[in-house]
């Protein structure tokens, strides 16, 4: 499971010499935003059970990039904590998005599943899915 959240704006994104050559645009997209839901839309679809979505998207990615106290709730760790509501639904609009890439390859698509609370080591910074605070996050060095 993997996200590549390159976004860039669409003038950006092509090459000025040769824009008609998909080869030469710069790579990825945005869309970090819908990986939670992405996942538990498709997934459960598909089988893939809760335990398996968060080990995919938590514990895996913390242990291999050696972010011990990330990952988990528990004793120790950073309380960085999602919540999704699985009832609700929505159809992807880059309108609506929080990126200012201004474009989605996910664009009308619907999901299942919303993100609607999000705490960052135990302070809220999405409630009821609009944005609070101002943002702190910070930069995780992986041990060498």
């Amino acid at each position: 499971m993997v996200s590549d959240h390159a976004c860039c704006q669409a003038e950006a994104k092509v090459s000025a010499e040769n824009p008609d050559d998909i080869w030469l645009a710069k790579s990825g997209f945005g869309g970090t935003e819908y990986l939670l839901n992405g996942l538990y839309s498709e997934g459960s679809k598909r089988g893939l059970g809760l335990v398996e979505m968060a080990r995919m998207l938590s514990w895996n990615p913390a242990r291999r990039f050696g972010l011990g106290t990330k990952g988990t709730i528990g004793v120790g760790y950073d309380a960085g904590i999602v919540l999704l509501d699985p009832s609700a639904s929505h159809v992807v609009r880059a309108a609506e998005s929080e990126s200012s890439q201004g474009y989605t390859p996910f664009e009308g698509h619907e999901l299942d599943g919303r993100v609607r609370h999000v705490w960052l080591r135990g302070e809220p910074v999405l409630s009821g899915g609009q944005v609070v605070g101002e943002p702190r996050g910070q930069y995780q060095r992986r041990p060498t």
